[in-house]
């Protein structure tokens, strides 16, 4: 497949160049094991609430055969960090990578300070091959390397923000690749606006320890896209209890939200670290699901019971490409028309990080009709947010997703799956 990818050459909003690429359908095998590197600001920033900002960070350099995400559940009182942007050209995931800005969305005017805790950045070992040679790929090389690193951390509280002086060990995880699904049901009655971002309430999610969250990578509602979730007060370690009460959430169109409308869905992922608890949860949820048809915005009321899935740890990419021309407007979301990309049963998806697209960063992509993980699924159309004013042609490559097996199940197998990884754990430490 041809595409074109166009990338700033020395400074974001600098000298674009762009070059013609020919992608092949490649895959990746992912290690048991993830990494955690702190996103630090490396000078003062003043942020206007809704307008996503370039922040410059402290260079990290990554190993060669690696990809990453950012780390969800704001992290910073201001805002959240979208994505993260390399230095310069951009690198293949087989190459050595260098981040020193992150696309930081702000959800509050106000100014980070030098030193400020922006975020968390997941850093995924894995192995590439070309599709269908991803079993056989042999040991996957992890350089984990554990640091101890110095900032601030800032938290809101009773609408006071705090900065506190940490240190903090970056140290890496086990993956259990089992996880469960969470609706974020509004608990309020708000009315939206095409480009805004709103801190919407939602009915109280309880996290047990040892877990992590990721949207989950589809537009869920009609009139945006949950971008991240808050916890009120100092943030909590993964390895304790968390309690979510607030969505962020990007408007790509006027509307209106009810209390029992969802939002968006929540992937909580089980991770292993020092303490291996089988804590899966859930319980019956209802709500209103509004989506888009021909007949403009439908309401339906939904009742699931709780469910959650095992992901595979073999992958492929997925390009998002333009499949038009389309005028950017900076600060304005939207929504843009791209080619085709057909999810078959049982799949499912996620953004990887490093912004591929010289104008805009990918929030969401659509699906061409609400559809279950079980069925067949067609991506038509995806959510960018534009950081500059620009223009995106038709083949030009916006970014790119990851795409997982999953099978389905209920809590009670999960629960099964999970005490298996456990004691397999355990007779590793014993080895």
């Amino acid at each position: 497949m041809d595409a074109v990818m166009k990338y700033w050459v020395d400074v974001f909003g600098g000298k674009l160049e762009k070059l013609k690429i020919d992608l092949k359908p490649f895959g990746f095998r992912m290690a048991p094991v993830t990494q955690w590197k702190t996103l630090i600001a490396d000078r003062d920033v003043e942020v206007k609430k809704g307008n996503p900002t370039i922040v410059r960070v402290q260079t990290l350099t990554l190993p060669a055969n690696t990809i990453v995400g950012p780390m969800n559940i704001m992290r910073h009182a201001l805002g959240c960090v979208l994505d993260v942007v390399e230095c310069g050209i951009p690198t293949r995931v087989e190459e050595e990578k260098c981040i020193n800005n992150v696309v930081f969305l702000p959800i509050d005017d106000g100014e980070i300070k030098k030193g400020d805790i922006i975020g968390v950045l997941k850093v995924f070992f894995v192995k590439t091959g070309l599709i269908g040679k991803t079993l056989g790929l042999g040991q996957i090389k992890v350089d984990t390397i554990k640091e101890r690193v110095v900032g601030n951390l800032v938290w809101r509280d009773d609408g006071n923000i705090y900065r506190e002086r940490v240190e903090v060990e970056e140290f890496s995880y086990k993956r259990t690749h089992v996880g469960v699904w969470e609706p974020l049901i509004s608990d309020e009655n708000v009315t939206v606006h095409a480009g805004e971002v709103r801190r919407i309430k939602i009915r109280e999610l309880k996290l047990p320890p040892n877990t992590i969250v990721v949207p989950i990578g589809f537009m869920m509602n009609a009139y945006g896209s949950v971008v991240d979730v808050i916890q009120i007060g100092k943030p909590s370690r993964a390895e304790e209890e968390k309690r979510i009460n607030e969505a962020i959430f990007l408007a790509v169109e006027d509307g209106k939200i009810e209390k029992g409308d969802l939002l968006g869905i929540l992937c909580v992922y089980y991770i292993g670290l020092d303490d291996f608890k089988p804590l899966i949860r859930g319980e019956k949820k209802e709500f209103t699901m509004l989506y888009r048809s021909g007949r403009g915005v439908i309401k339906k009321a939904i009742k699931i019971d709780p469910f959650g899935f095992k992901r595979s740890p073999i992958g492929r990419w997925e390009p998002i490409i333009a499949d038009e021309k389309k005028k950017l407007e900076k600060n304005k979301p939207c929504i843009i028309a791209v080619k085709k990309i057909k999810l078959p049963r049982n799949t499912m998806v996620y953004p990887m990080g490093i912004m591929r697209s010289p104008y805009a960063v990918v929030i969401d992509t659509v699906l061409e009709r609400i559809a279950r993980v079980e069925e067949e699924k067609n991506i038509r159309h995806a959510v960018i947010l534009p950081l500059l004013d620009g223009e995106v042609e038709k083949g030009d490559i916006l970014g790119i997703i990851n795409v997982y097996e999953v099978e389905v199940s209920t809590i009670e197998k999960l629960r099964t799956w999970f005490d298996d990884w456990i004691e397999a754990q355990q007779r590793i430490l014993y080895e």
